[in-house]
This record gives C-alpha cells, structure tokens and sequence, in this order.
C-alpha cells in the first residue's frame, strides 16, 4: 500500500510551467488523503493560466497513478486569490484604473535588464501586429530612457485635443506616446518613484487612445515603480520577456516571470533578442552571447520561446534612422520573423481571452 509520504515524494518531482520550484516546495499541496487503492490531493493553486493548471493536474494525476496499489487520483482545486499589490513607495497613492476605454487588450513587453533591446522589439512587435490588420498603440513606459522617439524619427510634440485629453503621435500606422516627447535631448529624468507613477498613470488615463485592437507597452527595465503600476493598474491580456542567450538569462526571466504571476497576468512568451549572428557574406553563424537560454527558459517555466531573433546591422540602423526593420524593410528575414511573432502573440492572446476563469475543479 502506497504511504502519504510516498504520495508526496512523488510530488515533489512536478513544477507548475512557469515556477521555478515544485509545488510541494510551493506550497501548493495542502493534503493528501489515501484509502483503498483511491488518492485525493488538495491543491491550494497559485494564480496561472486555465491551461498551465490543468497541465498541472494532468501531471498529478499522471505521476500519482503510477505508484504501486492506486488505483484512482483525485485533485481538488481551490484557485488561490490575486495577491495584493506590493508595497513601496506611492503604494495605495492611486486606485485602479480599470480597462482603458475603446483599448482591447493591453500587451507589455518586459525585460529583468538594460541592454537586451526590449525597446527595439517592441517597436517592431507594435509595427508587426499594424501589418497584421490590428489598430495598434504604442506606449513608451521607459520613463528613464525613452528610445521610441528616435526609433519613430519624431521630433514633435504631442498636441492637447478638444477634451483637454494628449493626443498621441501616430507614425508608420501605430499610435504613439512617450515622455521623450515633452524633453530635449539633454533633459535628465532624475525621478523618484511616485513620480514615476503619477506619470505612467497620466499616460494610461489621459491619452486619447481612440479605438485599439492592442496597446503595446514599452516597460522600463527591471521590476520597480513603474512596472509595478501598470500591472496594478489596468487589466493586462499579457506580458511578453524579452532576453539574451546568457547563461545569466534564466534567472532574469524568472523575477520578469514571477512579477506577471504575482497580478495574475499570463506570459505570451519569451522573445530571445540578439540570439546569434550570421555573416552575410559566407553564412557562418557565430553564437556571440552564448546559445541554448531560450530552450532553458522553456524548459524550466513552461513558456514558449515566440521567436529568436539575429544580431543584425540593419536593426540597429534602421532603429538609428527613425525607420525600423519592419517597416524599412518588410521582405528582410527578421522582418518576416517579427510578423511570426506577432502572429503567435496575436494567438495566444485570444487563447487567453476564449479560457473561461478556472473554477474549482476536480480531476
């Protein structure tokens, strides 16, 4: 007869996609109940996706079933609550926002670190899902280096529309706002954390949007004031990691992973940047920042790897040029590697949307 301890020794071999540890670790498992040949566990789920729960039970039932004298597995379901925002500085200054009016679904593009070029494939994703047919924003929340203006090549400014609400910029067929439009080029943002967010909210609120299929957000680096406010503030359909090969990657993308599921906001997926160089000329390809992170993230969280995109010169200039590589030239392989992505993010946001709310369930 198969013993509670062997029950749970078996469920410490099984890891919820998307968390770094076992569910038993987790503490997730909250009791085990075993007679005649039948097992029922109790499962206190921290919050995730509908599909990654029932992958989660499926292994249950799967590892469980296979100990020597069971003959039945039981999971009993209780879907934990939302956690509660984090404290910090400003932390209960603001209420909720809510959806944004006539703004569908809201993406945000993330990094644990500067230097990956999250700004760049957010705008390219932006202008990837406008090729797509969608009605796309963009929203420049990098407040501390706000690159969209010279990636977008606009020196203008904002203007006031008739309900004393910002008008954004559009360019290349997406909707535009950043603060880079209200500084100079040698204006420092030298500001504390309520700041930040008072200005990611006025953003959020006061921009006349208009009718979007999505809006792309362009977080700031790392898991501070401003990423948490927007998170808090406004219903996210999702969270898209951007990182590099190294072997320095999978730790990063844990704490970008780990943020999305403290608001029970799902992850579309990771996009490997900068993932290998290919000579134009004799075609080698040199794994210049080490290969393989990708298949690691995938491996250790459950997230799907969107695409790996190359280190390429005419990213980087059309970036530098006001015209990136999707809309300067739509044909290039990246190009078409952006439209991929844009197309599985397009998917896996109506994935996330069809998934009706995880109810108690019992398997």
């Amino acid at each position: 007869m198969t013993t509670i301890d062997e029950i749970r020794e078996r469920l410490t071999e099984i890891r919820a996609p998307g968390f770094p540890r076992d569910i038993v670790a987790l503490g997730m498992v909250h009791g085990i109940d075993t007679r005649d040949g039948a097992v029922t566990i109790d499962l206190q789920a921290a919050p995730m996706p509908p599909q990654s729960l029932e992958a989660t039970i499926a292994d249950i039932r799967r590892a469980v079933g296979a100990l020597d004298g069971v003959g039945e597995v039981t999971v009993r379901v209780q879907q934990a609550a939302q956690a509660p925002p984090a404290a910090g500085p400003g932390a209960g200054a603001f209420n909720e926002l809510g959806p944004i009016p006539g703004v569908r679904d809201i993406i945000a593009v993330a990094s644990t670190k500067g230097g990956v070029g999250k700004s760049t494939v957010a705008a390219n994703l932006a202008l990837a899902l406008a090729r797509l047919g969608q009605r796309v924003g963009l929203l420049d929340a990098d407040v501390y280096g706000p690159s969209i203006p010279i990636m977008f090549g606009i020196n203008e400014r904002p203007r006031a529309a008739e309900n004393k609400r910002i008008s954004p910029i559009e360019r290349y067929g997406v909707r535009l706002m950043s603060v880079g439009f209200f500084l100079d080029d040698q204006s420092p943002v030298i500001w504390r954390g309520p700041l930040v967010m008072g200005l990611v909210r006025q953003f959020l609120k006061d921009v006349d949007w208009g009718t979007l299929d999505v809006l792309v957000v362009d977080m700031p680096p790392g898991t501070g004031d401003a990423q948490l406010t927007l998170v808090q503030q406004v219903p996210l359909a999702g969270g898209v990691v951007v990182t590099t090969p190294q072997d320095v990657a999978t730790l990063d993308v844990q704490r970008g992973i780990a943020m999305f599921q403290q608001v029970n906001t799902p992850v579309l997926g990771i996009i490997e940047n900068m993932s290998y160089y290919e000579c134009p000329h004799c075609g080698k390809r040199e794994d210049v920042f080490g290969s393989g992170g990708g298949a690691r993230i995938a491996t250790t969280f459950g997230v799907p790897v969107l695409g790996q995109i190359p280190l390429v010169q005419e990213v980087r200039t059309g970036g530098d040029a006001g015209k990136p590589i999707v809309v300067e030239q739509p044909d290039h392989p990246v190009s078409r590697l952006f439209m991929h992505i844009a197309g599985r993010v397009r998917e896996a946001i109506e994935v996330e949307r069809l998934a009706a709310p995880a109810p108690t369930i019992i398997g």
